[in-house]
């Protein structure tokens, strides 16, 4: 809490010293959900909220078993949650997992790993929004979502492990022989749309507000600070300007990593911001998952992880031959200064996991 309000008298002094950035930096984010997240996203919410209300999503389950238990060690359900993550983008994936959790179809560990994996970017965003665009090439948005997809795969593979052993012992069977409480279309309907609603006022309210919050992180030296940290590793300061604002919000960093001049450089950038999501994105998630006393600390790690991985990813894919298509702008890196670059990426990876290991046991110490 002591956080919360330092942040929210660091805002009010914001809005105080420079009121018409604030309102403009608060009117991008309101045109953000207007143009893509609304269209985009509220289709998807409803239909993930329908199908787990009907009992769909345990049916798809039985069909998808076969394949989610043994790479993922996850009910066959969580095949909806992967498939709603990646075709609509965050935070359906996660909602959709925490959904599952609370209609008693996984467990608690199942549902952290569900979490995990698959709350990823979606198409509409990725090849529409960056790909087209902002590095105007189809293209491009095809290999960054290619990455995107594999990147999450491999880390639902690496988080089949966690707490493994653990068994199924809520009572899953008791749910089965329960009566739907939605027993007509229309209150199934009413349900779904009405939920779906509130999500999405919780979401665009999170763009609004990171909307005016950059705008101040800029105005006060925050963003500066975080380009300097970053501009040690060698990164360039256009670079590192355009992944500390993404640190923070994912649209502005990619559409400030779209105009570099850094050749194929920019797809492992773009790759890598896709995967961490922004700190908007993920303190949505976070408080979507706290209703349902699932890990946030294990989340973010998740997401700092698909970063490394993402980023590695970009890196073998551009010395692939399709990297010699007249797809990117500017020159491309040397064999050995890419994956010198590559290796830096990586320890800037671990660094934020650790950075955030940090974080969070500080935040424990002062709740306490």
């Amino acid at each position: 809490m002591k956080l919360l309000t330092v942040v929210a008298v660091f805002l009010l002094a914001g809005l105080a010293a420079a009121p018409s950035q604030c309102l403009a930096g608060a009117r991008e984010g309101l045109n953000l959900c207007a143009n893509i997240i609304i269209p985009s996203l509220f289709p998807f919410f409803v239909c993930s909220k329908l199908l787990i209300i009907t009992g769909a999503a345990e049916k798809i389950g039985k069909w998808c078993q076969i394949i989610m238990r043994p790479l993922f060690n996850v009910p066959g359900c969580a095949s909806v949650a992967l498939v709603l993550g990646l075709l609509s983008g965050y935070p359906v994936g996660a909602r959709c997992g925490v959904d599952l959790y609370e209609k008693k179809l996984c467990t608690k560990s199942e549902a952290q790993r569900i979490v995990c994996f698959c709350n990823n970017c979606g198409p509409l965003f990725i090849i529409g929004s960056v790909g087209v665009g902002m590095m105007h090439s189809y293209l491009a948005g095809i290999l960054l979502y290619a990455i995107h997809i594999a990147s999450a795969l491999t880390v639902g593979f690496i988080f089949r492990f966690y707490k493994k052993n653990e068994r199924m012992t809520l009572p899953c069977a008791s749910y089965r022989l329960e009566k739907s409480k939605s027993d007509s279309i229309g209150s199934a309907l009413s349900e779904s749309v009405s939920k779906s609603v509130e999500l999405l006022l919780y979401v665009c309210g999170f763009i609004v507000f990171f909307g005016a919050f950059t705008v101040m992180l800029d105005r006060f030296g925050i963003i500066a600070l975080l380009e300097h940290l970053l501009g040690l590793t060698g990164i360039s300061p256009n670079a590192s300007r355009a992944l500390a604002f993404g640190f923070f919000e994912i649209t502005n960093g990619a559409l400030r990593v779209a105009s570099l001049p850094a050749g194929h450089f920019r797809i492992v950038l773009e790759s890598m911001l896709l995967a961490w999501s922004g700190l908007c994105v993920i303190l949505q998630v976070c408080g979507i998952i706290s209703k349902s006393s699932l890990s946030a600390p294990v989340f973010i790690g998740a997401k700092a992880l698909h970063l490394a991985i993402a980023g590695i990813y970009a890196m073998l894919l551009i010395r692939l031959p399709v990297g010699s298509v007249q797809t990117f702008a500017g020159k491309s890196p040397a064999p050995a200064d890419a994956w010198v670059y590559s290796l830096i990426l990586l320890c800037i990876s671990i660094s934020i996991i650790l950075m955030l290991c940090i974080f969070c046991l500080a935040y424990r110490k002062l709740k306490r």
